[in-house]
């Protein structure tokens, strides 16, 4: 049953790495479920539980990091609650039409749309999608720096 969980924990891990680049997988949560598997596989044998802790902080950290990053970028550039809202529906929309392009460039184009529908200022409308495309950037640089802290932190864990 140890091997089981430890394979199956390192699929995981592996598919949550991808996921932290790739939009439809949940990305540093799968990882750390795989980390959870690999430690009780394990026995915690090559970590603890106080390690598990900070794994979990780091995936926690990037799942907030990544329903948030659109949001806040839309709220930061003053956008109205249509402007959020299309912030929301970009996302989804943009994960499924464009790819990972589709995380950066959809909540920009949904503020964008629904701030003109609302029929605010063309100007302040851009300011929003602006701000909403550079905390979308930054949302995913900051979650592809968790998946390296991840890594890396898991490494270490494994060798020492």
């Amino acid at each position: 049953m140890s091997v089981l969980l430890i394979v199956l924990g390192i699929l995981l891990v592996m598919a949550g790495l991808l996921g932290a680049v790739l939009p439809y997988l949940p990305g540093l949560p799968l990882a750390f479920l795989g980390t959870i598997l690999l430690g009780y596989g394990t026995e915690f044998g090559f970590f603890s539980v106080t390690a598990l802790w900070v794994f979990g902080g780091i995936a926690l950290a990037s799942l907030v990091c990544d329903y948030l990053a659109g949001f806040l970028g839309a709220r930061w550039g003053k956008a109205s609650i249509w402007g959020t809202v299309g912030a929301l529906l970009g996302t989804i929309l943009g994960i499924g039409v464009f790819g990972i392009g589709g995380v950066i460039i959809g909540p920009a184009l949904g503020v964008l749309l629904f701030e003109m529908l609302a029929r605010r200022d063309h100007l302040q409308a851009a300011r929003a999608a602006r701000s909403t495309l550079l905390s979308s950037i930054l949302g995913l640089a900051t979650n592809a720096f968790l998946a390296l802290a991840f890594v890396i932190t898991l490494t270490l864990v494994l060798i020492f």
